[in-house]
């Protein structure tokens, strides 16, 4: 797969992936236009035809032609790949037709299953009206092909299975799919869904993939909702309800709208908000949290305002606010979801969306409710709350939040920032004899900073000379152990576009002399540490009396022991090469 994707690189400009989307204009040998992904008025989306990477200084995000196709279409790499390779005309390795066709009739029988369903709500008075009393209306039900499931007390147990099994698919693709389960005893496997509204689900491309029923006739032995089983087609981790509609309004309102379900999801669409997602029998998790950043930064939570609903919003903030997103939230009414308070009073539920606080202020004051002692509330804000004020990305937000929180403690701001700085060193805290990377270059980019400086050399490949970005690699290759730094395609993007013109104008001897203190450096970091790792192995091995694995990790040691014995790289490894 990666000759398919250096084919298309070489095949396609970016300059010309980009262009349909945002009008660029030369700056220098660069790009520059505005962001797509925001609505500013001063240009800071930048495109590198050299590099064949871009980045948006004003949402933080960039990478390759690749990166951007995703996160403008809101697909996965999967499909940004083929949308590419139809443009630059490669082919790519074909999937085995048989698994080919066998998908197909799983997505084939989704779909036939969401049709049964919408014709037997045609057929089902109480059900529509139930939809109706909801304040769904009949556009709204078109438009996201909600159904009524039959079963007892109006039908029976096995109505979709037998209107499947009569067009030819077999109990084994509609069990594969979720949409009948086995029976005990040895009797004829029955539907999953049995009376109950149903909300096809779909993925990012439309594709229905599973289905959310909501009971139609409550009883004590069937839960109030069921969702489809995870199948090949379908991970709970990876959908949010309604992002397939979303996508569109997310990056024109700019903000993402996240609720509980699907009422929630389809009347807020039908109010006008046609930014909202849900996410569907499981908590919010990172793979929602890039689908949704890859669109906008900012997100408002509209969650239920009781206990099940507060833990959730803080576990959600928790994940988007180390991803450095900007996270607000909707003060609902105790009792009340969007959905009811859509239908009773849009423009009160407007002015509540218009009003969200940040999830700061919110949780200070449900913990006030809570906590009618000053001394435990002050407790439980500092235990709860100044974690999440200190994932702020920078220090001027994290002040912000230091100033709201003591607004609402009614202490002094300088009191809670130093509660929180001492926090965040708590936190931060590793070797007393932690190493510090010296630079003239490299920007404070991360407290881990043998990652930072692995970053700074691998934008050093991409903006430089292509012979030192040899060099360069080929020491990353043959001198710097394995490691697990991980480094992002926006992070390069990010830093080689702030770094770009300050590397241009730095005397050649002065960067060799840079490149050659990072590379020994980080030589030196990641031997230390892998050391030391493996002589605690190597110890633990011994006290179990494992002397194979002990000879094996003494071996690991001598060969990294060597290494660490290699001279220090000098200059000349720059005039060998010229």
């Amino acid at each position: 797969m990666s000759d398919a994707v250096q084919q298309i690189k070489d095949k396609l400009s970016i300059v010309d992936i980009i262009s349909p989307y945002v009008e660029l204009h030369k700056a220098g040998k660069n790009y520059k236009g505005k962001s797509p992904f925001s609505a500013e008025k001063t240009p800071s989306f930048y495109v590198s035809p050299d590099r064949g990477m871009y980045y948006c200084f004003s949402t933080s995000q960039g990478g390759d032609m690749f990166n951007f196709i995703e996160a403008m279409e809101g697909v996965d790499f999967k499909e940004a790949l083929k949308q590419l390779a139809e443009k630059a005309g490669v082919e790519l390795i074909k999937e085995d037709p048989k698994k080919r066709t066998q998908r197909d009739r799983w997505y084939a029988a989704l779909d036939g299953a969401t049709a049964f369903y919408q014709s037997e709500l045609d057929k089902q008075p109480e059900a529509y009206a139930y939809l109706k009393n909801r304040g769904v209306t009949a556009q709204t039900v078109a438009a996201w092909k909600i159904g009524y499931a039959p079963g007892p007390p109006i039908g029976g147990w096995r109505e979709v299975k037998d209107a499947l099994v009569a067009k030819q698919y077999t109990n084994d693709e509609l069990l594969t799919v979720g949409l009948i389960k086995q029976a005990e005893g040895g009797k004829e496997p029955f539907d999953v869904f049995r009376d109950r509204i149903m909300f096809p689900m779909s993925d990012s491309s439309g594709k229905v993939v599973a289905f959310s029923g909501r009971i139609l006739h409550p009883n004590d032995k069937a839960p109030k909702y069921v969702n489809s089983p995870e199948t090949p087609l379908y991970k709970k981790s990876d959908l949010l309800y309604g992002y397939d509609k979303a996508k569109t309004g997310i990056r024109t309102l700019g903000f993402s709208l996240i609720v509980e379900g699907q009422f929630d999801v389809v009347m807020a669409h039908q109010a006008g908000y046609h930014n909202t997602v849900a996410v569907s029998g499981t908590a919010l998790t990172l793979h929602h949290v890039q689908l949704l950043q890859r669109l906008s930064d900012k997100v408002v939570l509209a969650l239920d305002a009781d206990r099940a609903g507060i833990a959730a919003m803080k576990k959600s903030a928790e994940l988007m606010l180390g991803r450095g997103m900007d996270v607000k939230v909707v003060e609902l009414p105790e009792g009340q979801d969007p959905a009811d308070l859509i239908q009773a009073d849009l423009d009160r539920f407007k002015k509540l969306v218009g009003k969200s606080v940040t999830v700061v202020d919110f949780l200070c004051g449900v913990l006030q409710r809570e906590y009618a002692d000053h001394r435990q509330c002050m407790t439980e804000v500092k235990r709860q709350v100044y974690p999440l004020a200190n994932l702020a990305p920078s220090h001027t937000e994290q002040y912000s939040y230091a100033k709201i929180i003591a607004t609402r403690l009614g202490v002094p701001v300088d009191v809670v920032w130093r509660d929180m700085e001492h926090l965040q060193s708590e936190v931060e805290y590793q070797s007393s004899n932690a190493e510090i990377v010296p630079s003239s270059l490299l920007p404070s980019l991360s407290s881990d900073s043998a990652r930072s400086t692995y970053l700074y050399l691998e934008v050093i490949k991409a903006v430089t000379k292509p012979e030192i970005g040899a060099i360069v690699q080929a020491q990353l290759e043959a001198y710097i152990p394995k490691h697990d730094l991980k480094i992002t395609d926006t992070e390069i993007a990010e830093l080689g576009f702030t770094l770009e013109n300050q590397i241009e104008k730095t005397p050649e001897l002065e960067l060799q002399s840079e490149i050659i203190s990072k590379l020994n450096w980080l030589r030196k970091k990641l031997i230390s540490q892998q050391l030391a790792t493996l002589k605690a192995e190597q110890q633990a091995a011994s006290t179990a009396a494992d002397t194979d694995k002990e000879i094996k990790l003494a071996g690991k040691v001598a060969a990294l022991a060597r290494l660490q014995g290699e001279p220090s790289l000098d200059l000349d490894l720059f005039e060998k090469k010229s």
